[in-house]
């Protein structure tokens, strides 16, 4: 079912080592959401990937941990899965819906 105006995200967890390269271990995440909407080119740009929260270490979570760490974000989302209008301006007279 296509939505028009509806924005499709990815949500994007990655760990590395704080230290670098170094013997030292200590993991962190991001919690990343990448807009699928944009063009292949654009999708991976730092300014459109939206850094939610970042997971401190030292090391990584369980998935248990990783949902209940996840959870606030799922929340937002599911709330923001409702219809929006967006007021008009000189560019959209008649404003705009998303979902």
């Amino acid at each position: 079912m296509s939505i028009p105006g509806a924005l499709v995200f990815s949500i994007y967890v990655d760990w590395f080592n704080a230290h670098g390269k170094s013997t030292q271990l200590a993991s962190i995440g991001p919690i990343m959401l990448i807009c699928l909407n944009l063009p292949p080119s654009e999708i991976l740009k730092p300014e459109n990937v939206y850094v939610s929260g970042i997971i401190p270490g030292p090391k990584e979570p369980t998935a248990l941990r990783l949902n209940y760490l996840l959870m606030p974000l799922i929340k937002e989302l599911k709330e923001l899965w409702q219809f929006y209008h967006f007021s008009p301006t000189s560019t959209g007279p008649s404003g705009s819906f998303i979902q």
